[in-house]
């Protein structure tokens, strides 16, 4: 903050994100007393290190009233003192959010007056409950907006997390906002990630005739500068329309890079298979970390193809990975004959499947442990919905970067990231999806083509469809009930799974709570 504050010193007034201070979400941290005090340090040491600027940024303060102890702020600083300090009004607590679990809501509209005009300031959330978006009208009692119509500039301060299908559908909420009030409104978004969370930018500002007049980068940290009262000096812009796979891409690269840094992991690793999904996580921890600074593993057994030995090979040398192979033939062996005496007489099945799957996890894992990588899953949202994984072996690992990615959007990922970079060989978006545990295995022999399963599944994780509504709407009987058994079957793997990366409205993991012992499905 400081350094942007120094850049902009010439500026009337300067605007940062939501809980800019404190980072968000900050979760029980905000239990702590100590985290408070420092929030307050912290933010009396900014002011005072800028006392001719004029600023506005987003951190918890104390409530003095009855409630709950804390406020989410938006803190107004005029020439090195608190002039506001606003309350956030209306306090999600849905999905990925759980405010009202710590903050006490503001019950006042904030407006003032600063040179010349007046202006009114809310906190995300306080500009989604109304009438233009009518799906979250009448959530709260309260319409911040509504009290805000005096003022002469609308500013709203946002961490508002990252989701590819949202994109568009809050521009023209934020469109239809500047529209029907008539005068300029700033929407200033966080960039970044925090854990499982990932925060796009693009913030944006409309002139006091309700024309578009910029519209912030995505997924990088930039500062704009803008003059809201003169139109001669603002250039009306056209916004541009999302592309949800880059932008999710971007997205994941985003998550990589920040959990990396910010955990303090400098290197990665991950088991390269030759597959689409080891492919695309390759890929996109490269364009996070720096190709060199991702490992691949290459663990071939008696039932890996000669194509996924080549097609491995051919990824790590395009991207001019390090690449270590180890044959886990012997391993798997002696596993076998050291569990002879407890198995025989007895059918192999996914157990033995499983053991090498444990092998190689136990690899990845003896890797990390020695030399400090951060391990990285490659499982995909739908594998971990149907099961599809192994437990202590392919999910092993600390990041799960593909966890809220289905299948068939993990191939157009593929696709994304040739045309950044061609390192992916056409054939491993041909050939047909494999696990290779076993002889001439394809995912398909047990599971419905990815293509009807992934709209399943979206149907019943993301749109809340039941079994008669499934159906009804055109899914096959046989293959809703069978994907409905695999969800519910499938609930202890997810709660054991590694942190996800969110992208989609319902995540497995921080944004989805389901019992593990719920027969809702069955």
């Amino acid at each position: 903050m400081g350094e942007v504050l120094r850049q902009n010193q010439a500026a009337d007034l300067v605007v940062f994100p939501e809980c800019a201070l404190c980072g968000y979400p900050a979760q029980d941290l905000l239990d702590y007393l100590d985290f408070l005090k420092q929030s307050e340090v912290y933010e009396q040491k900014l002011i005072e290190s800028f006392p001719k600027q004029n600023f506005i940024f987003g951190n918890i303060s104390r409530n003095s009233g009855p409630g709950r102890p804390l406020h989410n702020a938006a803190v107004f600083v005029e020439s090195g003192k608190i002039k506001a300090r606003y309350a956030k009004r209306l306090l999600p607590t849905y999905d990925v959010f759980d405010e009202d679990r710590f903050f006490e809501p503001g019950r006042k509209a904030c407006l003032v007056e600063f040179k010349g005009k007046t202006l009114a300031l809310s906190v995300c959330e306080d500009i989604w409950n109304n009438e233009i978006q009518s799906d979250l009208h009448n959530r709260y009692e309260q319409y911040p907006l509504e009290d805000c119509r005096a003022a002469d500039l609308l500013i709203n301060i946002s961490a508002s997390p990252f989701e590819a299908s949202k994109v568009e559908a809050k521009r023209k909420m934020l469109d239809a906002i500047a529209k029907a009030f008539k005068k300029p409104f700033v929407y200033v978004n966080a960039v970044g990630a925090n854990d499982s969370l990932i925060f796009d930018g693009r913030s944006y500002a409309w002139n006091q005739d309700g024309s578009f007049v910029l519209e912030g980068g995505a997924f990088a940290e930039q500062t704009y500068e803008l003059e809201l009262f003169d139109d001669s000096a603002s250039s009306f812009v056209t916004p541009t329309k999302p592309n949800a796979i880059k932008d999710i891409y971007d997205a994941l690269v985003l998550g990589i890079r920040d959990y990396a840094q910010k955990v303090g992991f400098k290197s990665a690793i991950l088991g390269l298979s030759g597959g689409i999904d080891s492919s695309v996580v390759a890929c996109l921890a490269a364009d996070a970390m720096g190709p060199t600074n991702v490992t691949g593993l290459m663990m071939p057994s008696r039932f890996t193809s000669k194509d996924s030995n080549e097609d491995a090979l051919y990824i790590a040398k395009k991207m001019q990975n390090p690449l270590h192979i180890y044959i886990i033939e012997e391993m798997y062996t002696a596993a076998l004959r050291t569990l002879s005496m407890a198995f025989k007489e007895v059918k192999e099945d996914v157990t033995e499947e499983n053991l090498q799957s444990r092998i190689r996890g136990m690899i990845v894992m003896a890797m990390s442990n020695k030399f400090g990588h951060l391990v990285l899953t490659t499982g995909n949202k739908s594998e971990l919905a149907i099961g599809y994984c192994t437990l202590y072996g392919d999910m092993c690992g600390g990041l799960a970067p593909l966890a809220d990615v289905y299948k068939m959007q993990v191939y157009e990922l593929g696709h994304e990231a040739n045309r950044r970079q061609e390192r992916i060989p056409e054939r491993v978006f041909s050939k047909p999806p494999t696990a290779e545990l076993r002889e001439n295995q394809k995912d398909q022999d047990t599971l419905p083509p990815y293509e009807r399963l992934d709209e399943i599944l979206k149907d019943v994780i993301e749109n809340f469809l039941t079994r008669e509504a499934l159906i009804k709407k055109g899914h096959s009987k046989e293959e809703v009930e069978k994907t409905l058994k695999l969800l519910a079957a499938n609930e202890y793997k997810r709660y054991q799974m590694p942190l996800g990366l969110k992208v989609s409205s319902k995540a497995f993991g921080i944004g989805r709570r389901v019992p593990l012992v719920h027969r809702f499905f069955n």
